[in-house]
């Protein structure tokens, strides 16, 4: 397990950090209308739509840190773009960004296999909700919509994150620009 970074991994996250930072911010007012008008489950339907990109880098990069840094990063251009929950937005970068760490962890960042990338979306997704209830103060003990998002946000992780940061991670190795994503 390679844990020094190259510049090129660098620059791989910076620039798919930024790119999705500015994605993520006009994603993030669809979910903030969905989720005014519909609560939680509105929200979660949309909520599995901002993680893609960790998904990409990883596996482009293949080195632990790597979707932690990115969150962290493209929440920040997030904040820098205006989102709406200013310096909060850091929070969901950090809690979906430790989710995909934690489940390339236990494939000991070997498994680059579709069935990780979905398993990865799905983590970062529930991972997102439990920092947005925090966030927003939704309190689970008697806010039944709260647990009803919970398969609708593994769903729409798996789908939206996993397998379209699977799929463009693949078709960005096949054009040869990075040598890793095997």
């Amino acid at each position: 397990m390679k844990l020094k970074y190259t510049t090129r991994d660098i620059v791989i996250l910076a620039v798919i950090a930024a790119i999705a930072g500015v994605v993520n911010t006009g994603t993030g007012n669809i979910w903030y209308a969905a989720n005014s008008s519909l609560g939680p489950l509105g929200g979660a339907l949309l909520q599995g739509a901002f993680m893609w990109a960790y998904v990409l880098a990883v596996w482009l990069v293949r080195k632990p840190g790597a979707a932690l840094v990115i969150g962290i990063i493209e929440t920040s251009v997030e904040i820098l773009l205006g989102n709406a929950s200013g310096i909060g937005t850091i929070g969901w970068g950090i809690t979906q960004g430790l989710a995909i760490e934690i489940v390339m962890a236990f494939g000991q960042w070997k498994n680059y296999s579709i069935w990780s990338a979905i398993a990865a979306g799905a983590a970062a997704s529930q991972f997102g909700t439990v920092w947005t209830a925090i966030f927003y103060g939704w309190d689970p003990s008697y806010a039944k919509d709260v647990w009803l998002a919970v398969p609708i946000n593994l769903i729409s992780g798996a789908i939206l994150s996993g397998l379209l940061g699977y799929y463009l991670a693949k078709a960005v190795a096949k054009t040869g620009l990075v040598r890793s994503a095997k």
